[in-house]
């Protein structure tokens, strides 16, 4: 059975994200994974502030909640960031807890689902790419989910398309598992 580590992507009360999270764990369960969720209002990280790179060997992470994110990811078979759109990239919260690991990324398999207005995510998940892919050696799927605001959710985060939204998501997360076996 493979374990997904599903990472919310907002802070805010009352957020978007909290509508969408629900719909991949649901969604990964249905598939025979073991879902956990990794919520970063929860974790409160701390910005990252330690002197060394968390790709250096001399990185050591001494935050409590840094400690605990870094096994979570470690654990995982496979990672799926919920993605708002923020001015056209990652919400910064999910940057920083992308930051705050090194090896735990190299090779893991990583899916993106994310919503926004004007690309669905797309720019925030390039990002994401560029971040977790091209840096970090990450195995991100190319089947990402964009999910756009007045055509697949409402601002509110109320489903306006069931079916597809379900699909898509199905469609990242079906990549994802592929990837993992």
């Amino acid at each position: 059975m493979a374990r997904i580590l599903v990472v919310t992507g907002s802070v805010r009360p009352n957020s978007v994200n909290e509508k969408i999270v629900p719909l991949v764990v649901d969604a990964a369960d249905a598939k025979g994974a073991e879902v956990s969720v990794a919520n970063l209002k929860d974790m409160n990280l701390p910005f990252f502030d330690d002197p060394n790179s968390p790709t250096s060997p001399d990185f050591a992470p001494t935050h409590e909640s840094v400690i605990a994110w870094t096994k979570q990811v470690a654990e995982a078979d496979g990672v799926v960031f919920v993605t708002p759109e923020y001015n056209h990239t990652l919400a910064p919260v999910q940057l920083n807890a992308i930051d705050w690991i090194g090896k735990e990324w190299d090779g893991k398999p990583v899916a993106l689902v994310g919503y926004g207005w004007t690309s669905g995510a797309g720019q925030a998940h390039a990002t994401a790419r560029e971040s977790l892919a091209v840096n970090l050696k990450a195995k991100v799927g190319d089947n990402q989910t964009n999910l756009f605001f007045m055509k697949h959710i409402a601002p509110d985060g109320a489903i306006l398309e069931q079916e597809e939204v379900a699909q898509k998501i199905d469609a990242t997360l079906s990549e994802l598992l592929e990837t993992i076996a």
